[in-house]
């Protein structure tokens, strides 16, 4: 999978232009990234925006906060979302050793020097993770390559906000074409498919300790907290809270293949924690 194949919503700390352009120049083709100099600001992009990653740039973290602690903290309360610490010269070297030893998933430890050959490397490997990815990979084996990646960029679209007849037009098809297409293969018609991947992405999310049904109702770009619950419950047949019980995305991504009549166990390569 090239990195061009992978799009996110990337949220990016820092205070130094030389990490910010660093980021933005190899990854705002492929993603689109938000940048922040507060912390503060950083914890709203990965609770109220749908963040697949986020890059932390150690030279802007409170002063008050140790690096381990920081990443610690996100990692607690937002496991879906995947991390690259960005490690200037000024980092505590003890901190630092106890994130390395923590031995956390979906983060990787960058050195600033490395940003301007490394950065699209390592959100690859991060993004490796993501849901899209992840869902992408558990349903190649139910449907035809074509209609794979269709299920993958409707799962992006949602992340970028666009709406049916932009999900089609990104595939070179008008929206009837799209759906007769999905249709012919089991699969919900253009719009269907853009509400399921909503709740594929809330599936996930709803694991997250630092997160609400509320929180991910915005992220989702629901009139309300009641409206989301209505569209969980009518697609998926639960609450939030028994999707987050039955397992979260894997809970949500069965029922999306009963629905589509394809079934079956779902096998995930990677951990969804």
């Amino acid at each position: 999978m090239s990195f061009s194949k992978i799009m996110a919503l990337v949220a990016v700390l820092t205070r130094d232009p030389r990490v910010r352009q660093s980021v933005q120049g190899p990854l705002l083709d492929a993603h689109s990234v938000a940048t922040t100099r507060s912390w503060e600001r950083l914890s709203w992009l990965v609770r109220e925006r749908p963040s697949t990653a986020v890059v932390l740039d150690s030279g802007a973290l409170p002063g008050h906060v140790a690096e381990d602690a920081a990443v610690g903290e996100l990692r607690r309360r937002y496991p879906s979302v995947a991390a690259i610490f960005v490690v200037q010269p000024r980092a505590d070297p003890v901190s630092l050793f106890r994130l390395g030893r923590a031995g956390r998933t979906n983060l990787v430890l960058l050195p600033a020097t490395a940003l301007a050959t490394d950065v699209a490397r390592a959100m690859h490997t991060v993004l490796l993770n993501g849901t899209s990815a992840l869902v992408t990979r558990a349903v190649s084996s139910y449907v035809p390559s074509r209609e794979s990646m269709t299920i993958r960029i409707a799962l992006e679209a949602v992340q970028r906000g666009w709406a049916t007849e932009e999900l089609a037009a990104q595939l070179g098809l008008t929206r009837p074409h799209l759906s007769v297409r999905l249709r012919n293969v089991g699969l919900p018609s253009a719009g269907h498919l853009l509400i399921w991947a909503k709740l594929l992405h809330a599936g996930r999310w709803l694991t997250d300790p630092g997160r609400s049904a509320e929180s991910i109702s915005r992220q989702l770009e629901y009139s309300s907290g009641a409206a989301f619950r209505r569209a969980l419950r009518a697609y998926v047949g639960a609450t939030p809270t028994e999707v987050k019980e039955g397992g979260g995305l894997r809970f949500v991504l069965r029922r999306f293949l009963d629905a589509c009549g394809l079934g079956g166990s779902v096998v995930f390569d990677r951990s969804v924690a």
